[in-house]
């Protein structure tokens, strides 16, 4: 099971509950133009784009990335439900106007539309949307701050049918969180790669 550093378990629990549930009633009383899903990925390279200070130490790969995630496709389009949770990067980060050395992690819970072509087997899918995050900083001087706030979620995903119902994905997700009052942010390129089982 995946472990989300941020986000409580409870809140990963319920909501995969919630999409299981809605998955199965969606493929129930969808027509037959539509497909509904649910997966999990585990991240491979997660990587934050704060800087580094010369002397200090510096990991800007996160220790940890996953997702757990659900959705309706369509013809032409669909919608992804996604709980995300990435673990800390350790650089130059920003606290009172003023650069801090300290490290990072956030999660969330975002949805996307999505743009499926499909080419066979294989299905290349765009996605836009925006999630409700939280940010924690921890400095190293001390001290620490969290923030929760909106911001954008985009990427892209190439699956292949290993058979009617099972897929294996490889995806691409640009994610942005505030971690501190001020609002400075961080944000995250993961890539991942999972199983997603369609009702």
């Amino acid at each position: 099971m995946l472990k989300f550093e941020v986000m409580p378990r409870s809140i990963v629990k319920t909501l995969a509950s919630a999409l299981l549930m809605g998955a199965a009633v969606g493929s129930a009383q969808a027509g037959p133009q539509s497909e509904a899903y649910v997966g999990a990925n585990i991240g491979l390279y997660d990587k934050y784009d704060i800087k580094c200070n010369a002397g200090q130490k510096c990991d800007q790969t996160a220790s940890f990335g996953g997702k757990v995630y659900g959705g309706m496709d369509y013809e032409n389009f669909g919608v992804e439900l996604m709980a995300f949770g990435v673990g800390k990067g350790e650089g130059r980060l920003r606290r009172g106007g003023q650069d801090a050395q300290g490290d990072v992690k956030i999660g969330g819970l975002g949805v996307v539309g999505t743009v499926p072509l499909r080419f066979g087997d294989f299905t290349l899918k765009g996605k836009l949307g925006g999630a409700y995050t939280r940010g924690v900083a921890n400095y190293a001087g001390g001290g620490s701050e969290s923030k929760n706030s909106f911001g954008l979620l985009a990427g892209a995903g190439l699956s292949y049918a290993l058979s009617k119902t099972l897929s294996l994905n490889a995806d691409y997700d640009y994610l942005s969180a505030k971690y501190n009052k001020a609002g400075d942010k961080a944000n995250v390129n993961m890539f991942s790669v999972g199983l997603s089982y369609k009702f």
